[in-house]
């Protein structure tokens, strides 16, 4: 502002003392302060913004601050959680290892649905469902107690019922008599009865339909990293990992691990867009650069949580929101030159050549209108091919 007031003032100087009235050297002050008027300046940025999250809400995504579109498009690193993002988050039990014969499997069944009746895990939906289409029925419980990235217990006729994972049963001193046996690749789900591992249920959870092409869709659009992360087992991870090929993966992690692997990406001086949509996700979703929660399913605090919320069960929707926020600074960059460009001539002009101040109103309204109006084009952003 003092640069333009002084432009103006020296204007009307340098004209005055051309010999021209005072009345037409105060028109040239005034040209050149209608036309440096900021109006188009602080335009650039926001009408782009608003047009650009307006897209991606009407594709299902649903961006919460400009912050997040503007680092989006800049990242390098993608960091993903697996049962839900990766898979489809609809896991179902493929089969079951007995690890005792003082029990028959309907029985056993019976005891995990009691430990899994409450829980929102869709592993435990699929416990349930398994055990209904084997005749099992829900006995007489006591309270269900849920244990994050580990497992559920509860009471059946004075005995703990536990369901979960491997290091659940070793962290309560839960074991088995005999050898259990390697899971395969499948997602084990021990089940517990008092201090004694009584059996195995083993559970499948397929990847999505469009996950290895976002991957590959993202690292042609330049990210350098992708990384899976997991409360599952290693061998659970590593299969999924090599199934999606992403970069690396880390597993048996707790919700606080999780954000610590985000943490250390950080540090590193890497830009990290988290993707997840559970509660053992939500830490990582908080720290991260970008934190994206994908799919129907993403629990409430995974969405509060998280700076950008898809709810389509679309992985491709990852990349799609990338090249949305660079299509949407492409447009900043380009507003902020035009309002550069036509005020810099405008002001010489005014200046200089003696333009009415009607010239100059139309020239500067025609730069906000410039800048509206290419803003505008987002609106008709084409959708990824394929």
């Amino acid at each position: 502002v003092p640069v333009v007031i002084s432009i103006a003032l020296i204007a009307v100087v340098v004209w005055l003392l051309l010999g021209y009235g005072f009345e037409f050297a105060l028109s040239i002050g005034i040209s050149v302060l209608v036309i440096s008027c900021p109006c188009a300046l602080g335009l650039a940025t926001p009408t782009a913004i608003m047009v650009g999250t307006g897209k991606g809400a009407s594709n299902g995504i649903l961006i919460k601050s400009a912050e997040a579109l503007e680092t989006a498009h800049s990242i390098d690193t993608v960091v993903l959680d697996k049962t839900g993002t990766i898979t489809e988050g609809r896991p179902r039990v493929t089969g079951m290892t007995m690890l005792t014969d003082t029990m028959d499997e309907t029985e056993v069944l019976s005891l995990a649905m009691a430990a899994e009746e409450t829980s929102t895990h869709p592993l435990a939906s699929a416990i349930l469902t398994y055990g209904r289409a084997h005749g099992a029925k829900i006995p007489t419980h006591g309270e269900i107690v849920t244990e994050v990235s580990r497992g559920s217990r509860t009471e059946v006729d004075g005995k703990c019922i536990r369901v979960g994972n491997l290091k659940y049963m070793k962290e309560n001193g839960v074991r088995a008599d005999i050898a259990i046996p390697d899971a395969n690749g499948a997602i084990p789900n021990y089940i517990g009865v008092g201090d004694k591992i009584v059996a195995v249920l083993y559970a499948m959870d397929n990847p999505r339909a469009n996950v290895r092409r976002a991957i590959n869709a993202l690292r042609y659009d330049g990210v350098g990293d992708i990384e899976l992360l997991t409360g599952d087992m290693a061998a659970q991870a590593q299969a999924v990992a090599e199934m999606v090929g992403v970069d690396g993966y880390q597993a048996q992690l707790l919700p606080e691990q999780k954000a610590e692997a985000v943490l250390k990406l950080q540090t590193q001086g890497n830009g990290v867009v988290m993707v997840g949509d559970g509660i053992n996700d939500a830490p990582a979703l908080a720290y991260a650069d970008v934190g994206i929660s994908l799919g129907s399913k993403s629990t409430d605090i995974a969405m509060e949580t998280s700076d950008v919320v898809i709810n389509r069960d679309d992985p491709m929707m990852i990349p799609e929101l990338r090249r949305l926020a660079r299509a949407t600074m492409r447009i900043v960059q380009q507003n902020f030159a035009m309002v550069i460009g036509i005020n810099t001539v405008g002001l010489i002009l005014g200046a200089a050549s003696g333009i009415s101040v009607l010239a100059s109103a139309l020239m500067h309204n025609m730069s906000t209108i410039l800048v509206v109006a290419n803003s505008l084009r987002l609106m008709v952003f084409p959708p990824m091919e394929g």
